[in-house]
Formats: C-alpha cells, structure tokens, sequence
C-alpha cells in the first residue's frame, strides 16, 4: 500500500462555485444525503473540488436532494492516527478487518475533528500566524464499509477498504486561532 505524505492541488482543481461557509448563521445541523443523515460541518467552510462528472458513473452520487444513487457524507480527517484504530475495530468486528482501509467519521465536530486532525500555521500578514486545521469533506460509496462506534467521540466511524468506494468532494478548513507576533 502506497502511503500519502503530502497532497499538491492547483487553482484547476477547485470548483468555486460549489464552495459553502458553515460558519454562517441559520445553517442546519443536518441533513439526509444517501437515505442517511449528513451531519454539517458547522464552523467550517468548504473549498469544493472539481468533481462533477469525474467519474464514468456520473455525478448522481454527489445529488443534494437525498434521492436515487446518491451516496452519505463523511469526513476524513487529515491526520488519522491508524493503529489505534485498526486495534478498535478488531475488538468490534474481529481479526478479519485487520487489512489495509480508510477510516471516515459520520460527524466532522467531535468526529473527524479534532482527535484526528492537526494544526498547520499559515503567516496571514507581517505581524500574524493563524491556525488553521482541514478535513476531507467525502461522499461513501453505499454498503461499501463496516461501521464502528469508536474511536470517533461522536457519530459513527465507518472503515472502507475499497480505494473506490470514497470519493473526497471538498477540503474543509477551520480558522482555529490567530497568533499576534509584537517582534
């Protein structure tokens, strides 16, 4: 298996148009995307990525009208602390899930974030560092995972092992702090 350590996107991979604050107020706490609940990311805000049609199967799966061929919501936080979970769904499930699969979480506060993601700093101006965390906002391929009650603190986790059955649509960033340097 090939290990991911860094992600390079360009402008060309990000569709604007689809980019959502949840910061705003009057956001709803949740959903239904793929006959399940989407539980929103309140507090983040999405940067979209250029998914639409591709895939040879369509964009029916990234639907927001919770009909026919859509598939749920998940988050994918952006570092994910592995043998902790691979220890928690052998005890679950038994040895047979111990193979190689990607751990998403149903709720991104609470589940995603903020056990499993961590904090990068970005200079923001001459006198000012922000913190700043991502997760991976991702649409789950339907009866495609086993689902789990931990180690997430809230919802459920839910372990994939086939590469295609998860599909990142959006990366997700929280402004988590400013930083004032007076030198």
């Amino acid at each position: 298996m090939l290990d991911l350590f860094y992600l390079q996107l360009h402008p060309f991979d990000f569709d604007p148009k689809h980019n959502y604050d949840y910061t705003k107020p009057d956001v709803p706490a949740e959903l239904m995307r793929g006959s399940l609940p989407y539980y929103l990311p309140i507090g983040w805000f999405r940067h979209a990525l250029k998914v639409d049609n591709k895939y040879k199967d369509g964009s029916t799966w990234l639907g927001s009208s919770n009909g026919p061929g859509e598939w749920p919501v998940a988050f994918h936080g952006s570092s994910v602390k592995t043998d902790y979970m691979i220890h928690e769904a052998i005890k679950q499930k038994c040895e047979e899930v111990n193979r190689s699969g990607l751990y998403v979480a149903t709720h991104c506060n609470g589940g995603s974030h903020l056990f499993y993601t961590e904090t990068f700093e970005v200079k923001t101006s001459s006198e000012k560092t922000d913190g700043f965390q991502a997760v991976f906002h991702c649409r789950v391929r339907p009866n495609f995972y086993t689902t789990h009650t931990t180690p997430v603190k809230v919802g459920e986790a839910w372990r994939i092992v086939v590469p295609t059955a998860v599909r990142p649509c959006g990366i997700l960033l929280k402004n988590i702090n400013t930083k004032v340097s007076y030198e």
